[in-house]
């Protein structure tokens, strides 16, 4: 459907993604006298492109500082593990 005043607007509500209820088509102005079907067909092209959003990409720099926590946890519970039989 289209709508609003000095945007114009298409939504889609029917989106067949588990991910997303509705998504919201904000046209451009030189294209706003385009048929709606014309641009609802063109919306829900590029609404089924998009059925899961994309992954997390993580940099080396967090993939190691996540690497070097699980190291120093790891050791710290060696090291408890030691002193209680040490101390037992």
């Amino acid at each position: 459907m289209l709508k609003g005043v000095n945007r114009q607007i298409l939504e889609v509500t029917n989106t067949e993604s588990p991910y997303f209820e509705r998504i919201i088509f904000f046209v451009r102005p030189e294209h706003g006298t385009e048929a709606e079907l014309k641009l609802t067909k063109e919306a829900k092209s590029v609404a089924e492109k998009m059925k899961k959003p994309p992954k997390l990409k993580r940099t080396l720099r967090q993939r190691l500082k996540t690497a070097a926590f699980i190291l120093l946890g790891a050791g710290a519970g060696a090291a408890l593990t030691y002193l209680m039989g040490y101390i037992a």
